[in-house]
């Protein structure tokens, strides 16, 4: 081949090169916006999830769908899940694949153990006094003295709220939000803060307190699920042990 012949062959395959990039970016940006879009309305759908229970509560009288709000939260997780794969999304068996050594991952739940009550014995007399009302856990009361409530509300807490709200927060919410800003660390990192905030407004039914303690509570799950390289089972094993004690106190009040 003569050096003229060469030169536009290597001129072509740079060619090639540089168009196949400019798609691949192409590609990558439209992903980006489908993943964005699939995460704002995911993240726009639990708020109304939120706002459903709180009207369930505090309202005289709440919409119908209210008393659907958990379906409805389990419909939009679904949803999103489905949605994010088909973008290409890696949502690593849904966040239930081990990957650390089994005493790794109890370690970890422990020290979210540790945090979850540091927190609230730290933050919570502040959030009480900043908001002049403690957290409403009206919606339990219930269970106060009730065996077949008890039994009720801790199967609803080890499904719906340790492993469901893991799967819907940390998982599903949180990494679309890093893939749609890029996926890297500092893309990570905003989303440990935005399903944070989020996680604390469907708790809006607790009052302020309750939306202050929860996303405290969010960034420990959060924080939790990156430490184990994206598996939930840490956040979810805190979040089920936390939360069976706070319905063992109410049980027992």
């Amino acid at each position: 081949m003569s050096e003229g012949n060469q030169d536009k062959s290597e001129t072509a395959a740079n060619a090639v090169a540089q168009s196949r990039g400019e798609r691949a970016e192409a590609v990558s940006a439209v992903n980006s916006w489908k993943i964005g879009g699939i995460a704002t309305v995911f993240g726009l759908g639990l708020l109304l999830v939120g706002a459903l229970r709180f009207y369930d509560i505090q309202a005289d009288n709440p919409p119908a769908l209210a008393a659907d709000a958990t379906l409805i939260y389990i419909g939009l997780t679904i949803l999103a899940a489905v949605s994010l794969i088909r973008t290409g999304v890696p949502m690593r068996r849904f966040g239930f694949t081990i990957t650390l050594k089994p005493w790794n991952i109890l370690a970890l739940a422990l020290l979210g153990i540790v945090m979850l009550q540091l927190s609230g014995a730290w933050l919570t007399p502040v959030w009480d006094h900043l908001f002049s009302s403690e957290r409403d856990l009206t919606r339990f009361s219930n269970v106060s003295g009730s065996p077949a409530a008890l039994a009720q509300l801790l199967i609803l807490n080890w499904t719906v709220a340790a492993f469901g709200e893991e799967l819907a927060f940390r998982i599903v919410l949180m990494r679309s939000i890093a893939y749609a800003l890029g996926g890297d660390r500092r893309a990570f990192a905003i989303a440990l803060v935005l399903q944070a905030l989020v996680f604390g407004c469907i708790h809006a039914y607790q009052g302020p307190t309750g939306i202050a303690s929860s996303a405290i509570n969010g960034l420990i799950y959060g924080g939790l699920t990156l430490a184990a390289r994206g598996s939930i089972w840490p956040a979810a094993l805190a979040h089920g042990l936390s939360n069976t004690t706070g319905i063992m106190e109410v049980y027992g009040a």
